[in-house]
């Protein structure tokens, strides 16, 4: 395969998920394109059988599949996995996808490749999924059950960075993600040294013009499965202080977007940091006197004193925050 005819480089990153990888490849190898489009995926030292599967696929599709299998597990030293992938891709576009989740629409790829042939401000597409939760056996649309979402819903499509912040933390499908793989030369610092890979990606890329949104349902997001870094997060987080941390440095992650946006998005910026300082202050339990008192407003104009972040506040944190505080008083 001649490089410089690759359209696509689809890069995947995987660690112990042999169950799930087979899915994964098969989505890629089945897509249907007017272009070449390669498969670069890169194995962080799995202990299971997962390196083996994915050299199974390589001896059989050699001109197709490219492989990186790493003999020490390269995240323990700190390294962003993705991005040693992205800088492998030959590709005019990257489209990334993670080992336990795939692709269930066969013309995925030239969708969107289509829309940004034609769109050349568009930096950044996604596209609606379906999660799937592993122990409950059970299936649900991505975006639409997203109370974020629904606020934030464009007809148009089109998002800049401040709107998909609105979106939220979880609300674009990791395996829907397309950018321009010229722009993978541009990710800052912070893109490094993030708490994870794929909030910071998607809101610089979007930076670099705008993100298009597709209502097509083309992958499904693996939820449960014991090993992803959510589940991690999960079990981390039961311990109050190493939440409040991982609240924090999600927090940095806008910030950092905010100085490197200069601040551009930061009226945008400033509701969606919202929603993690509250978080913080609701484990702090610092305005335990102020909630005592039901001084909801008092409570935010100290911080705020925006009106929408008011509503914000009680209609999306009044159970949690109450149940939380209350529990203290005991």
């Amino acid at each position: 395969m001649e490089e410089k005819n690759i359209m696509v480089s689809i890069c995947c990153i995987t660690y112990n998920q042999e169950k799930y990888i087979k899915d994964a490849i098969e989505g890629f190898l089945m897509q249907k394109t007017n272009f070449l489009f390669e498969i670069i995926i890169h194995d962080d030292a799995s202990t299971d059988k997962t390196a083996d599967i994915i050299r199974e696929y390589q001896e059989k599709y050699p001109d197709k599949i490219k492989t990186i299998l790493q003999k020490e597990n390269q995240y323990k030293k700190g390294v962003r996995n993705s991005y040693t992938v992205f800088k492998e891709a030959k590709g005019k576009y990257i489209a990334f996808c993670e080992g336990d989740d795939y692709w269930i629409d066969e013309y995925k790829l030239q969708k969107q490749v289509d829309y940004m042939e034609k769109h050349e401000d568009c930096t950044f597409c996604f596209h609606n999924a379906k999660i799937r939760y592993m122990q409950q056996d059970k299936e649900e649309e991505y975006l639409k059950h997203q109370s974020n979402y629904k606020k934030f819903f464009k007809k148009d499509g089109i998002y800049d960075v401040g709107d998909i912040h609105l979106l939220g933390f979880g609300s674009v499908p990791t395996a829907s993600f397309m950018f321009r793989t010229s722009d993978v030369k541009k990710l800052p610092r912070f893109y490094f040294e993030a708490i994870c890979g794929d909030m910071p990606l998607k809101l610089i890329m979007t930076s670099f013009g705008y993100a298009y949104y597709m209502e097509d349902i083309m992958s499904v997001y693996r939820r449960e499965t014991g090993i992803s870094m959510t589940d991690k997060w999960k079990i981390e987080n039961k311990d109050n202080n190493k939440a409040i941390e991982h609240e924090k440095k999600v927090l940095k992650i806008l910030e950092d977007v905010d100085n490197f946006t200069n601040g551009k998005y930061k009226d945008k910026i400033k509701k969606e940091k919202a929603m993690y300082e509250v978080e913080i202050l609701s484990l702090q339990a610092k305005y335990k006197e102020i909630w005592k008192n039901k001084d909801y407003k008092e409570m935010y104009r100290l911080k705020y004193n925006d009106k929408f972040l008011i509503k914000l506040f009680i209609k999306t944190y009044f159970n949690k925050v109450y149940k939380f505080l209350k529990k203290t008083r005991k």
